[in-house]
């Protein structure tokens, strides 16, 4: 009680952990799991639902999904279906082609994919590759641009609802998207040295190469085979299968409020909240030594409220992880019960019994920290540097008078370069003689004033004239070169972006570098692909 009311102590810690792990007993025991059939169900019919509408907007007449899904694809192709074959035919080319990926990394291959005129993803075996559009890149930057994004937009919209070959058979949904949560994983597991984590697996077959346990698992996820049961006559139970894609993802919304997630991640903030509140008003009480109702108004109530502070944000930062762990520990545990001998089930289970609402509330929390942390972090820095600026200034005598003659031999050096004239010489000596003339024209200037500005004026002329040689060659050796360099990468960069010439794009950005004394990370397309190919940790 006798800490500050802005710092986080054990009190504020032990209510966070507490709060956290009460409204996750409450979870475990209280609230049920989610279907992720009902949730695939549901989500086919409203993205169905969009898709139509969309379609209509677009000017078609008809009622039938499959002829909205052609409608779109009609209008708004995509380059990266070319390759449809090379990233694992119709099914699965959504998963393995990252431009079909409906997030900002998926934004961002689209626009490699129409400037470069490759196509990026990962192979059957889950190692990075890239392949080459059949029709080479598109020429106009426009183009590039209106391909990459609206046309994207809409394509992806189409592909939500599958293909409209697959949808003309009934019973058959086709292949949909990933969603932001399996784009991550496929995502992630193409990195060097993040695909390693779950192993290898060797294949005896000559026609198959070893593959990456991460990527098929994140492939089996896609799928639906992942959940995959059999009965006792050993055949595959349907109701079993569930691709984990953008519709199931979309179901898990309404699943997760129809079994009451969210009351106890709700529960869990208003205990927080309350928690900071009621403890702040009372330590005002203390402080201000209030005994009587009358004095309350003395309170700042601005202190107690549980926003904009490092303190709740702190708790409940604390108070979300320990929800989150809790919980995900508990539905491991229950899976696990439930499948002691069956994968596929525990899997299932498992991602049936994981709060949602509760990784959402995680997930906003540390960002939250996130950013703050630097923000803070970076002012860190300034205070640093303006530290170290103080400790200078007191090692070096009259380091005013310096950094004053230093910038203004900077000011005198961009004019030669600009002027190709030592016109910063004859600037400088007018700025001060116009001080002085300023000066005369004021009744209280003294004579001997006006002799000390002239000799100062003098003085220092004087220095300039001794400086200008010295500033000449620093000019010519170091500014008219470096600009010339400079000019020459920016040139190439420039024709680069014209010409969509990622190669010369990136010499032009190592001229840059070389010429700062910098250094890169690859020269050219093939060592990024080299860079992206390689088990080794990416170091930057």
């Amino acid at each position: 009680m006798e800490k500050n009311a802005n710092e986080l102590d054990r009190y504020d810690v032990a209510a966070s952990i507490s709060s956290g792990a009460l409204t996750a007993g409450l979870d475990v025991l209280w609230v049920g799991d989610i279907s992720l059939f009902e949730a695939h169900k549901w989500g086919i019919k409203k993205t169905d639902d969009f898709v139509l509408f969309v379609a209509k907007c677009k000017g078609y007449k008809g009622k039938e999904i499959a002829g909205a899904i052609k409608k779109l694809e009609e209008l708004y192709p995509w380059d990266g279906d070319k390759l449809t074959n090379k990233f694992g035919n119709g099914f699965f080319h959504h998963l393995n082609d990252f431009s079909h990926h409906p997030t900002p990394t998926g934004l961002l291959f689209a626009l490699l994919t129409e400037f470069t005129g490759f196509g990026y993803g990962t192979d059957s075996t889950g190692q990075f590759v890239r392949y080459e559009l059949p029709e080479g890149r598109v020429k106009n930057p426009i183009d590039a641009i209106y391909m990459a994004t609206i046309n994207w937009v809409f394509h992806l919209i189409s592909d939500m609802a599958g293909s409209s070959g697959t949808r003309y058979e009934s019973n058959k949904f086709g292949t949909g998207l990933m969603g932001p949560l399996g784009a991550a994983l496929k995502e992630l597991s193409s990195i060097p040295g993040i695909r390693n984590i779950m192993g290898t697996t060797s294949h005896n077959h000559s026609n198959k190469a070893t593959t990456y346990n991460f990527s098929m698992t994140c492939t089996k996820l896609f799928e639906g085979t992942l959940f995959r049961k059999r009965d006792e006559n050993g055949r595959i139970i349907k109701e079993s299968i569930i691709p984990f894609d953008l519709r199931t993802e979309l179901g898990i919304i309404p699943e997760s409020l129809k079994n009451s997630q969210h009351i106890p991640v709700i529960l869990n903030q208003i205990i927080v909240a309350a928690f900071y509140s009621v403890r702040r008003f009372f330590i005002q009480i203390k402080e201000k030594q209030i005994d009587s109702i009358e004095r309350l108004d003395e309170i700042d109530i601005s202190k107690c409220l549980p926003w904009k502070n490092d303190t709740v944000r702190h708790m409940r930062m604390i108070s979300t992880t320990t929800f989150s762990v809790i919980d995900m520990t508990a539905a491991g545990i229950k899976a696990a019960a439930k499948n002691s001998d069956n994968a596929a089930g525990f899997a299932k289970d498992f991602l049936q019994g994981i709060n949602y609402w509760g990784l959402g509330s995680f997930a906003l929390a540390s960002s939250s920290e996130l950013g703050i942390a630097v923000g803070k972090m970076r002012d860190k820095f300034v205070k640093l540097a303006q530290e170290q600026k103080l400790k200078l200034k007191e090692m070096i005598p009259d380091s005013d008078e310096i950094s004053d003659s230093a910038r203004k031999a900077a000011n005198t050096a961009i004019l030669i370069a600009t002027k190709a004239t030592p016109i910063g010489i004859g600037m400088e000596a007018v700025s001060i003689y116009e001080e002085i003339r300023k000066s005369l024209e004021e009744l209280e200037l003294a004579k001997e004033e006006r002799i000390r500005i002239e000799q100062e004026c003098s003085r220092r002329i004087l220095i300039i004239q001794q400086n200008r040689e010295e500033m000449e060659r620093i000019v010519s050796d170091y500014l008219y070169n470096r600009m010339t360099v400079l000019v020459q990468a920016f040139d190439t960069m420039d024709r680069a972006i014209t010409e969509n010439d990622v190669d010369s794009y990136i010499a032009g950005n190592n001229m840059i570098q070389t010429n700062l004394s910098g250094k890169s990370l690859f020269s050219d397309m093939n060592e990024f692909d080299d860079m992206m190919l390689s088990d080794d940790a990416i170091r930057l």
